[in-house]
């Protein structure tokens, strides 16, 4: 099988998370809800900042899986915070060059995780 694209291993990765949220139907509506709130959350208030509500929010429908699937992929190997055992240690004990390429990814990575949320749990 041939190698696959970073972006492609990214999509990927979104969309069997995703795959495997929707199981839960009951859930649909606040993770759509929530996946679309966590790229514009990054945006205005940096990535740190958006992993730590999120984080903090964890008896919430979303909001656990969501950061479960943000750090894990941050964390994996090839990834900016390769090594740390989340995200926020990453992002707590990184370098500048490592958060701020997190923070990108983790941009790109929730742009897939919006789009097959919407596509699996159904409409807008």
């Amino acid at each position: 099988m041939a190698t696959q694209t970073f972006q492609q291993e990214r999509a990927k990765y979104a969309l069997e998370q995703v795959q495997e949220y929707a199981k839960d139907a009951s859930c649909h509506k606040e993770f759509k809800s929530r996946a679309s709130e966590l790229p514009f959350m990054i945006h205005a208030n940096g990535l740190g900042q958006a992993l730590a509500f999120f984080k903090s929010k964890k008896e919430e429908h979303g909001y656990d899986h969501l950061y479960a699937i943000l750090s894990n992929w941050l964390c994996k190997t090839g990834q900016p915070f390769e090594g740390a055992r989340d995200a926020l240690e990453g992002v707590t004990g990184g370098s500048r060059a490592q958060y701020m390429a997190a923070q990108a990814e983790a941009i790109l990575l929730m742009d897939w995780v919006k789009k097959f949320s919407r596509a699996f749990m159904g409409g807008e």
